[in-house]
């Protein structure tokens, strides 16, 4: 959000005050939803209503709870900022309890939306696979693998709790491997696009071979090291001098020759600094590969896992291979429920943005037919209707249209209807929601008319 008005930053009146009652409603809600979670197995209905209590105590968000005011109770932008994060922690904590408590009870969709909810304000990685754990029921496998990722982007040791949430997840989006899936999460979040990532199976064409047997097949080793040469093979030796000092032990390393007439000059090399690694050998196996000259292409899990780095090679590829001789499930590949497709890598559609007219709809497609038609009332004019149907939306406590959604919907009715200084207040107050970047072009619409 771009903080352009002191108006926005001010607190007028009684700014102490504000920020010890503030402080209170807080530390209430967490007291509150503490307790449903302890609730929650014994009496699961009390439970929810007390969650639901705490989270609508501190729908308002007062920045000077979590910062320090300046001398005319002003809060500087960047302040602000940590103050909208430090509340953003303290509602998903609470966004979370509604979440599992409704989970619990067995309404996974209505408690997938808080706990989505609550993973965008603070995406930890307990949130991640509780979130994870929420979809996969629903069939949202590659959402809860997207999410789980996110959670552990970065994490090199999973707990058995995550791997199981993830395999969990594979199945429901019936890929081939839960360890696959793993390692490319891994990889992309340590090298970034030092690494291209490929789907397997890796298959090589009849009649490969090696220059020490007549057989070659992936599955022989848990890790194969494919390298490169380039037809000229001027790089041989230094890039293989550098595959040495990287490659640990248990990989299984292969010289792959330009094409079918440029093997000589690699084996010299080989043969000349004793390197202990055979040729590939096969039929346009190059092309069939797809390797540019002095890449690798390191492939793991019996082909279904593969990654390409490109020179140099150095701490890249220690780091990518060090992450694929990880290993966090325990799986036969293919998994049963694989669905005999490639994996679908299309991005996921993003949540539905704001509508033309600024209002703000749930996460979930399609859109309710309440929601449609408080959206008709609104575009008629029909503003106290509008708002009617929008809070209805929010009451009925399915997450679709969550607390601040509603708000700014709210907003926009209310300055319909000319309760300008109210809505403007409504959107002042509004920390937690998927929206916030868009509140300044909001509080623009909802400003009363200049003369």
């Amino acid at each position: 959000m771009r903080l352009t008005l002191a108006l926005l930053l001010t607190v007028t009146v009684s700014p102490a005050a504000l920020a010890q009652e503030g402080a209170a409603a807080i530390a209430e809600a967490e007291r509150l939803a503490g307790e449903a979670m302890v609730q929650a197995a014994r009496d699961p209905a009390a439970a929810l209503g007390q969650a639901r209590r705490a989270l609508a105590l501190t729908n308002e968000f007062n920045p000077t709870v979590f910062v320090e005011m300046g001398r005319k109770g002003e809060v500087v932008e960047d302040e602000f900022q940590v103050a909208r994060a430090a509340y953003g922690e303290h509602r998903a904590r609470l966004y979370e309890v509604v979440g599992a408590i409704l989970v619990g009870q067995g309404q996974g969709l209505p408690g997938s939306r808080y706990l989505r909810r609550a993973f965008l304000l603070d995406p930890t990685p307990a949130r991640g696979v509780a979130l994870a754990r929420a979809e996969t029921p629903l069939g949202r496998g590659r959402e809860a693998l997207d999410v789980i990722q996110k959670a552990i982007a970065g994490v090199t040791s999973l707990s058995p709790e995550v791997a199981a949430a993830i395999a969990q997840a594979a199945d429901a989006a019936r890929l081939p491997s839960a360890q696959a899936e793993i390692d490319r999460g891994r990889l992309q979040a340590t090298l970034k696009d030092a690494v291209t990532l490929r789907d397997g199976p890796v298959t090589l064409p009849p009649g490969t071979r090696l220059s020490t047997r007549p057989s070659f097949r992936i599955e022989e080793a848990p890790l194969n090291l494919i390298y490169a040469a380039e037809e000229s093979c001027r790089s041989c030796s230094a890039d293989l001098s550098a595959l040495q000092r990287v490659v640990p032990e248990g990989v299984r390393v292969l010289a792959l020759p330009a094409n079918d007439e440029a093997d000589v000059a690699l084996r010299q090399v080989l043969d000349i600094y004793d390197y202990p690694w055979p040729l590939l050998l096969g039929p346009n196996l190059a092309t069939e590969l797809a390797l540019e000259p002095r890449s690798v292409l390191v492939v793991a899990r019996e082909g279904w896992s593969a990654a390409v780095f490109a020179p140099p090679l150095g701490p890249a590829l220690a780091k990518g291979l060090a992450a694929l001789q990880r290993e966090d499930v325990r799986e036969t590949v293919p998994r049963a429920r694989w669905n005999r497709r490639p994996p679908d890598r299309r991005p996921l559609a993003p949540p539905p943005a704001l509508l033309e007219d600024g209002l703000a709809p749930g996460e979930d497609e399609p859109f309710p037919p309440e929601f449609g038609a408080a959206v008709e009332a609104y575009r008629a004019g029909r503003y106290r209707e509008a708002q009617q149907g929008f809070d209805a939306l929010e009451a009925r406590g399915d997450g679709w249209l969550l607390p601040p959604e509603a708000r700014l919907n709210r907003a926009l009715c209310l300055a319909g209807q000319g309760q300008h200084r109210e809505a403007r207040r409504i959107l002042l107050r509004t920390g937690d929601s998927r929206f916030e970047e868009a509140i300044d072009v909001t509080l623009e619409r909802v400003a009363p008319p200049t003369r």
